[in-house]
């Protein structure tokens, strides 16, 4: 049997239990009824309180100056019907809500559930939360999660910024003071001109993002995005799906396009595409850089440039690209051949140029080539190559200190080669026997894509293989002077002419070395010749 003292702990556990047990009863019964319990709607001011019986409801009716309290809400109007049972209200006539230091509403009629907390406004609407203003005809205003939807056509305007914007349809959260448009969203501001399908637009933080197919127009450039967003008080964007920006005939392209209106300054990340409609060509990279002030762009990484020339293509890589224009004094011009001076006033011109440079390599069917660095200035169509240039045209391998080309029509028109001017073509597929030409400047001229004459100035000596009719060598002719034309017909040589000093011999093959045929400073660096597009990568 239990002691007195034993059924007495027992019997104490049991009854602190169930009065612990009914005290939590009874703190959720009070929070749940408390939860339950719904305040209502206070009637604060009217000129005139009537009753009207409305569907067997007493119903009151207030009129003139009619000033209502729900919570933190204050509305006005010039005349309600308050529905005591469903805790409902209806307003007319110069409608207004207050909620906060910010928030106000104006309608001109107004249906509000006091259970829900729901606002519907109808008429001419002004939703107005610091310097955001919102004008439209249909509002419903959720109070409880502080957010209002709006359709049949709304205009939001931004005092601040100036922006204007127009949607179909949207949402405001008035928390985060944010923006959610949809359908035929137009935002106009003095610079720009935004149109999209879905964007969001923060007030407070004046940030706009895009949520589908938008284009932003200005007087400077044109762009179009997918995703993204702009903020419209640094005038500062980034964009990423399908984004592309038309800027001074240049379209830029990119995974990821970081832009500066203020600035002028655009950045694109990964799988960058410059495009240059006035000169055809297009320039690639993983990094690339826009400055619209000075109308320049650069491309780095993984870079390459082509241009359409006729039925060809012209692909050229290097470590950087830099395009660019640039404004230069003109002094004279050419009239009927002759360069006529101006002395009393003063032209300018615009200058397109484009750098390449580190590594430069660049291939088309029937030229190759590489640099270090490489100038192509568009306006007069010269393309010039600096340290270490080598040109492979056809058979002929060129080289130079210094090398440019003259264009016409996409063409090669001429070639100059300054100091140390090299030109070697094997003279034998079976054979080590090379084709020389040296001299300390030479002029190459073309037709059509091929060398047909050259000009040699200056220290003039050649090496070329003599054959008959039947193709077969009758030996060497090695000769020298100071000038020196060559004519040329498929890459052959046909004839030559020394203008001044000419000297030389022609030997039979079994009566020269090795040593006889090859002129100083010859070196055939076929391995370096690129064979296709792809490499131009490989240095």
């Amino acid at each position: 049997m239990l002691s007195i003292v034993e059924i007495y702990k027992k019997y104490r556990v049991l009854v602190v239990t169930a009065r612990s047990f009914c005290m939590a009863l009874f703190i959720l019964f009070s929070f749940t009824t408390n939860a339950q319990k719904k305040s209502k709607i206070e009637i604060l001011n009217a000129n005139t309180l009537e009753y009207e019986e409305i569907k067997g409801e007493k119903v009151k009716r207030l009129i003139g100056d009619v000033h209502l309290k729900h919570d933190d809400a204050l509305m006005f109007c010039d005349s309600a019907y308050i529905y005591s049972n469903s805790n409902t209200m209806d307003a007319y006539g110069y409608v207004r809500i207050v909620q906060g230091d910010s928030l106000r509403m104006f309608g001109d009629s107004l249906k509000y559930n006091g259970n829900t907390k729901v606002a519907i406004l109808r008429g001419d609407i002004r939703l107005i939360n610091n310097d955001v203003t919102l004008t439209t005809h249909y509002l419903d205003y959720d109070r409880t999660t502080n957010i209002a939807y709006y359709y049949g056509g709304g205009t939001m305007i931004n005092r601040k910024e100036n922006n204007t914007l127009t949607s179909d349809e949207g949402y405001y959260h008035a928390d985060s003071e944010s923006f959610y448009f949809k359908k035929d969203v137009v935002l106009i501001n003095p610079e720009y001109r935004i149109e999209a399908d879905t964007l969001n637009y923060h007030s407070s933080s004046e940030i706009v993002h895009f949520l589908g197919p938008t284009t932003i127009t200005s007087k400077n450039n044109f762009i179009y995005t997918e995703d993204g967003w702009y903020n419209t008080m640094s005038n500062k964007s980034k964009f990423y799906k399908n984004a592309y920006l038309f800027s001074e005939e240049k379209l830029i392209e990119g995974d990821t396009l970081y832009y500066d209106r203020n600035l002028g300054f655009g950045e694109i990340i990964c799988n960058a595409v410059i495009t240059d409609t006035v000169e055809n060509l297009i320039l690639q990279g993983d990094v690339a850089h826009l400055f619209e002030l000075n109308d320049s762009a650069m491309i780095t990484q993984e870079a390459m440039m082509m241009q359409i020339m006729d039925e060809d293509t012209f692909y050229m890589h290097a470590d950087t690209f830099i395009i660019y224009r640039e404004l230069i004094r003109v002094d004279s011009i050419l009239v009927d051949g002759n360069f006529v001076l101006y002395k009393d006033s003063l032209l300018m011109d615009t200058v397109r140029t484009m750098l390449a440079y580190n590594h430069v390599k660049f291939y088309k069917s029937d030229m190759q080539g590489k640099a270090d660095s490489v100038v192509y200035n568009f306006s007069d169509s010269t393309i010039n190559f600096y340290n270490d240039p080598i040109i492979w045209s056809k058979e002929n391998q060129i080289t130079a200190e210094f090398i440019y080309l003259l264009m016409s029509e996409n063409e090669i028109d001429r070639m100059y080669m300054n100091k140390d001017a090299f030109i070697i073509s094997k003279a034998d597929s079976l054979r080590d026997n090379y084709n020389q030409i040296k001299g300390k400047n030479m002029v190459g001229y073309f037709k059509g894509s091929e060398l047909h004459k050259i000009d040699v100035k200056q220290n003039s000596e050649t090496i070329y293989y003599a054959i008959d009719d039947e193709g077969k060598y009758i030996g060497v002719n090695k000769m020298s002077g100071n000038d020196m034309l060559i004519f040329l017909k498929d890459n052959e040589i046909q004839t030559i002419t020394f203008i001044k000093d000419p000297q030389g011999e022609m030997s039979p093959l079994k009566d020269v070395s090795p040593k006889d045929v090859i002129l100083k400073g010859f070196a055939w660096r076929i391995t370096e010749r690129p064979t296709d597009m792809f490499d131009i990568f490989i240095w």
